[in-house]
């Protein structure tokens, strides 16, 4: 009795062991499934620094009214002008590369918006000069110049973007410029030079730096976890200055006044410390 008790475990034992070797072999003869892994989105949140270059330029005219310190000299001034010694305006258009640093900061606002500020500093080449020599009836023929540039500039701004894809930010932006205004203004006598008392001749400049406002858009592409690029457009309005450029040789002062609204596009690379 235990005997066939025995053989029936035995055998009960090696059916088992066959089933399970059986499926073991079978699982092994399918391949492995491969672990997809998802690429994680971009970090676009935290501090970022970076460095741009581009091209700026503006159209804006200068003019420089002629008027009279003694008044026994307003005659004077009125028949000149009439007469056309000097020409109502210039328009020296400036214009020149222009290059500099950003630093900046993102939030992420819902699941594709993206708020941030930024502030930059540019080294500037904008600039531009104009001149013109008048042949007015009854006056001396008269050579007058105008130059005009930004020696610097700089800008604090928001930012409000969207991303149209997480690698791909379009993007809004405004907010305060600020920057250093140049001024020239040069007139001569072109026969008899600068005689005082007898021509008008006048040689000057004057900067200064002046506060106003930009607002722009752009687009930024994240390139890397760290590295992203960025295209540009600002518009800047330091708004406009008057100068007072006194003459050399009599007692006579030219109003000279120009606009600063500078167009700027531009190219930057940014790290994002993420």
């Amino acid at each position: 009795m235990l005997t066939n008790v025995v053989k029936k475990l035995v055998l009960a034992s090696v059916a088992w062991m066959a089933v399970t070797s059986g499926s073991v072999a079978v699982a092994a003869d399918f391949p492995a499934r491969p672990v997809v892994v998802a690429a994680s989105a971009p970090n676009w949140a935290g501090l970022y620094l970076g460095g741009n270059i581009g091209y700026g330029w503006d159209s804006g005219s200068v003019v420089f009214p002629l008027r009279a310190v003694d008044p026994l000299l307003a005659g004077f001034v009125a028949d000149a002008t009439a007469a056309g010694m000097f020409p109502a305006s210039l328009s020296p258009s400036a214009h020149g590369v222009i290059g500099g640093v950003q630093i900046g900061y993102n939030w992420l606002a819902a699941s594709r918006w993206v708020i941030g500020l930024e502030a930059d500093l540019q080294a500037s080449g904008i600039k531009g000069s104009a001149n013109q020599t008048m042949m007015p009836l009854f006056f001396d023929p008269t050579a007058t110049g105008v130059t005009k540039s930004i020696g610097w500039f700089g800008t604090v701004r928001g930012r409000v973007g969207f991303l149209i894809d997480p690698q791909w930010l379009i993007y809004a932006t405004g907010g305060l410029a600020y920057g250093e205004t140049k001024l020239g203004f040069n007139t001569i006598d072109v026969p008899f030079g600068c005689l005082v008392g007898g021509t008008i001749c006048a040689n000057s400049t004057s900067s200064a730096v002046r506060v106003g406002w930009t607002v722009g858009a752009g687009v930024e592409a994240m390139l890397t976890p760290n590295w992203s690029f960025k295209l540009e457009y600002l518009y800047v309005d330091l708004g406009r200055r008057t100068a007072d450029m006194p003459a050399t040789t009599a007692p006579l002062i030219f109003g000279t006044s120009a606009g600063f609204r500078e167009q700027i596009v531009r190219i930057g690379f940014n790290y994002h410390f993420n």
